[in-house]
């Protein structure tokens, strides 16, 4: 099972590609093979992960067993952070933003889609 989205990010001139899966690992091996990366995070199970292969590319994939609002925070976090550092943006008010736009598609998705997202 695998559902996904892209957020366009004109702003910053890329996208942001969301997957949902039960099949992580599976998934993010296609990425790293597509765009001939070495798989750093190869430490066991990860509840999410994300993977920029470009600039303007950037793919954040979570594992279905562990939806939840701290696994979507966590990973949007992630995505923030390395979306405005690859820009030279350090300005909090900009991340905030940012943050809050793409949580807010994010959330649209799973709701659409009727995901069962876990507090915690």
């Amino acid at each position: 099972m695998k559902s996904n989205t892209i957020i366009k990010l004109p702003t910053y001139s890329c996208q942001v590609i969301i997957t949902i899966t039960d099949q992580l690992r599976v998934e993010s091996d296609k990425i790293y093979k597509k765009y001939k990366l070495t798989n750093e995070d190869d430490e066991g199970e990860n509840e999410g992960i994300l993977i920029s292969p470009e600039i303007d590319k950037y793919f954040l994939l979570i594992d279905i067993k562990y939806l939840s609002h701290n696994t979507i925070a966590h990973e949007i976090y992630h995505a923030v952070v390395r979306v405005t550092e690859d820009r030279g943006i350090v300005d909090e008010e900009a991340q905030a933003w940012l943050c809050g736009h793409i949580t807010g598609v994010v959330y649209k998705f799973l709701e659409k889609k009727n995901f069962i997202i876990k507090h915690g």
